[in-house]
């Protein structure tokens, strides 16, 4: 059977209803009257975001077209499980009852939409674990058959799950078994044995700390936690025995991560290193302290207990772990921040309620609008008095986070510790930003509140952030305000204005200022500001700066000059404008033939960038008509430099111009990476390295060479792939394979030796300005030169320790710095964590 519907929300193209109405594009035909506006139409499930299909929790309103008996009848079950348990009322009881009894009749004939629907629900509404698996108790105690086909769904569910390595799935899909064994549809030995396979690696108790067992021992406590209970009345020994082997290799990976920042989000606080796994073997065992009462969410099976206490207990096959996943595809989501004050005796509580909120954000990650909807719901099944909830109150001004847990600051705060979590954040920063924007259309005032507050708290303690958290809140409250008509209270930060330019708060409200004219105008943005922000804003708006302007040129000069121009602006070719430059500078008899090159390369270059500087379209013809040019006057490296200088001087006044005007040389192979990393680590550059634009390059220069590595190990794999299918194939042909085998390792051996070259260049550029005296202008400017460095090393950590003997033989020996060591040898002790 297909189990592919999901709740919320189809992938843009990817919808597969059988009764659809579709254009010969696969493309759902929208019923708009006269009139009707394109954004103005009912929500129609399948049609925007990453997850759902028909039937799904927020569909609205169903396909188009005429619906039959059965559609109607599927579309009403549907409806009847993605409701029940939406609210904490005393009519759940009687609901879920009744749900059992429908379900339980009508499961024969339509079997296939309720295991769709139930599988949906219980991985992309994960608060209300606790209410379907009561509803599985309930079908399984009516009538064992069904409930042996929702065990066996589920169980099938998580295997693929622990094939794909999709952990956040199998977490959830854990927590759901936990509690099966409260409602007597599985045994306590037979979830024993499921935490055993995770268990497996820890045999012995002596098991090496690594990414694999860090996600694995993290499974078993959060499944422990809502496990506990019944494994205390049904196996206490065993229950202990986890627990105790569990905790011993959480001490041993925090021993190991004893005092390593690299994972450390603030460091005002005393460093744990990646200490996830240490608060949550810490909420477990207040929880077994509790006698394993959780109770911040709403258990209806308790409700239930004489029912299941006659149910059929069912078997399942025992799992299996993955064992061809590479490290990185196992993770353990960090810490959540504290970033407002909360009561303490409530910590479990609060950790219950952000692990549902952290679990629903990624089980959604695909669709912001139907994530944001659902996260504004689960507080809707907590226990009374568990949190106040600031969209439920008169008053909400009133709601003290010093005196009850609150529920907005506490989704608030998860998405936080999502957007600045460290190694590296699970998904992309745009996601955090754009779901942020979705819940302050859904609560504009209390949401507004919500998030500026959680700004001020991380600005406040700015000092002791971590730098590229730095940057990724710049970037997230840039398009934040940005989306509600830049509005922001920029009054709380004008003594960023006096402060010294390098200082961590100066250079976030500049920086995010920067990115703020980008999103609009400068004219627009100095409106908006204080006159005390004349300082952090630039003076005039972005442009260029063409070096030969009349003024600066002596005649000959402006000869070449003019001659050049006006070759370019009347569509010149690249082979006229060659001759030109040949022509005029053959004269100059008194310089030499390199000093000659040098002016002719500066002059091509600097005229190139006048063409294109215009707009980003007319860059890129610009680069693409006189490439050949370009690429001939760049013969060797120091050419390459003088390109890439030469480009840093022309759009020093239009950081983003620059960014994209390197990218773009780059790719057509006008430059190297090796030539980029040269200019960024100049010593020109010296007192400068708190400006987020060099960074912004180096990373995007990185990526681009592991890309084309990625991209050519693709190209191999379907290179051997033809080539095998070719020879097994006995019919003559004189057909080749696109691509020869090898040709494409001798590419990707170069291309690999050109990642080794980018990793270890990099590496030596750090290691020597961090350890020379004139590598930074100050400490302030070496603290931040010294960030980046701890960033370069975390977000590029696996070709770091493929490269490490390298590392360690040519740039971290004893002359290197110690903090310089350090951080290599703690990035050795994050990968093998």
């Amino acid at each position: 059977m297909d189990f592919s519907g999901r709740v919320g929300g189809g992938r843009r193209g990817g919808g597969s209803g059988g009764h659809r109405n579709v254009d010969e594009f696969g493309r759902e035909r929208r019923d708009r009257p006269h009139q009707r506006k394109p954004y103005d139409r009912p929500a129609r499930g399948g049609h925007r975001g990453g997850h759902g299909g028909r039937g799904g929790a927020h569909a609205g309103m169903g396909p188009v077209g005429p619906i039959d008996e059965a559609q109607e009848i599927e579309s009403r079950l549907s409806s009847l499980i993605v409701k029940v348990g939406d609210k904490n009322t005393p009519t759940l009881q009687n609901n879920l009852e009744a749900l059992s009894v429908v379900l339980e009749k009508d499961c024969v004939k339509h079997e296939l939409t309720v295991m769709r629907t139930f599988r949906q629900c219980v991985l992309e509404l994960p608060w209300k674990v606790t209410v379907y698996s009561t509803l599985a108790g309930l079908l399984n105690a009516k009538n064992s058959e069904t409930g042996e086909k929702v065990v066996a769904l589920m169980h099938a569910v998580l295997r693929g799950s622990l094939a794909k390595g999709d952990w956040g799935s199998v977490k959830v899909l854990m927590r759901f078994f936990a509690l099966l064994v409260s409602t007597n549809s599985i045994a306590a030995s037979t979830l024993i044995g499921m935490l055993d396979t995770f268990l497996a690696p820890l045999a012995g108790g002596s098991a090496k700390v690594s990414a694999s067992n860090n996600c694995y021992v993290f499974i078993v406590l959060s499944t422990l936690l809502w496990a506990g209970r019944s494994l205390k009345e049904h196996a206490p020994a065993e229950l202990e025995q986890r627990l105790e082997l569990a905790a011993k290799y959480v001490q041993a990976q925090a021993e190991i991560n004893q005092g390593n920042t690299l994972s450390t989000v603030f460091h005002d606080t005393p460093p744990k290193g990646s200490n996830t796994l240490v608060h949550l073997l810490d909420v477990v065992r207040a929880v077994a302290g509790n006698d394993w009462k959780v109770d911040a969410i709403y258990a209806p099976f308790e409700l239930f207990a004489s029912e299941f206490a006659q149910a059929k207990q069912h078997e399942l096959p025992a799992l299996e772990l993955p064992t061809e996943l590479a490290a990185t595809a196992f993770y353990t989501p960090s810490e959540f921040l504290q970033l407002v004050p909360s009561p303490s005796d409530q910590a479990v509580r609060k950790y219950v309620l952000q692990d549902f909120i952290a679990d629903t954000l990624t089980q959604l990650e695909g669709n912001r609008k139907d994530c944001g909807k659902c996260l504004m719901q689960i507080h809707n099944l907590c226990n009374e008095d568990v949190c106040s909830v600031m969209t439920a109150v008169q008053h909400p001004e009133d709601v003290d986070p010093e005196s009850t847990l609150v529920f907005e600051y506490m989704m608030a705060e998860v998405l936080f510790s999502f957007l600045l979590q460290l190694p590296e954040g699970l998904y992309r920063e745009m996601y955090y930003t754009s779901l942020a924007i979705e819940l302050r259309k859904a609560e504009p005032v209390i949401l507004a509140n919500v998030f500026e507050t959680m700004v001020e708290s991380i600005v406040a303690r700015v000092q002791f952030i971590d730098v590229e958290c730095l940057n990724r809140l710049s970037n997230w409250l840039a398009v934040y305000i940005s989306n509600f008509g830049f509005q922001w209270d920029w009054t709380k930060w004008e003594s960023a204005a006096s402060e010294p330019v390098d200082s961590p708060k100066h250079r976030f409200v500049q920086e995010t200022l920067l990115k703020l004219i980008r999103l609009s105008y400068l004219d627009r943005v100095r409106a908006m500001l204080p006159d005390s922000y004349s300082a952090l804003i630039p003076a005039k708006a972005p442009a260029h700066n063409f070096k030969f302007t009349v003024q600066a040129m002596d005649e000959r000069t402006r000869e070449v000059s003019v001659a050049v121009g006006r070759c370019l602006k009347s569509k010149g070719t690249v082979e006229q404008a060659l001759a030109i430059l040949q022509e005029h500078y053959s004269k100059w008899a008194d310089i030499d033939d390199d000093r000659r090159q040098s002016l002719a390369r500066e002059m091509l270059v600097e005229h190139v960038l006048l063409l294109g500087s215009k707009t980003f379209s007319h860059m890129l013809n610009a680069i693409e008509k006189f490439m050949p040019a370009l690429q001939k006057f760049g013969d060797s490296p120091e050419a390459k430099l003088q390109i890439a200088q030469v480009t840093e001087d022309f759009w020093l006044g239009n950081p983003q111009f620059f960014a994209i005007t390197i990218d773009k040389l780059i790719n057509y192979r006008v430059i190297d990476p090796a030539t980029v990393i040269a200019m960024l680590f100049d010593d020109g550059h010296v007192g400068s390295w708190s400006k987020f634009q060099y960074w912004e390059i180096l990373h995007n220069t990185v990526k681009k060479v592991n890309m084309r590595v990625v991209q050519l190990q693709g190209r191999l794999e379907a290179a051997v792939t033809a080539a095998n299918a070719m020879a097994d194939d006995d019919t003559p042909t004189e057909i080749q394979p696109a691509e020869s085998v090898e040709h494409v390792e001798a590419t990707l051996a170069q291309m690999v030796q050109e990642q080794r070259d980018v990793v270890v260049s990099t590496a030596r550029h750090f290691a020597r300005l961090l350890s020379s005296g004139s590598g930074a202008s100050g400490e302030l400017d070496r603290a931040w030169l010294h960030g980046r460095f701890k960033e370069f090393l975390r977000t590029y950590r696996i070709q770091v320790v493929e490269n490490a003997s390298t590392l360690e033989s040519s740039v971290f020996t004893a002359e290197a710095s110690g903090d310089v060591r350090q951080a290599f040898e703690d990035v050795r002790k994050l990968s093998a964590a």
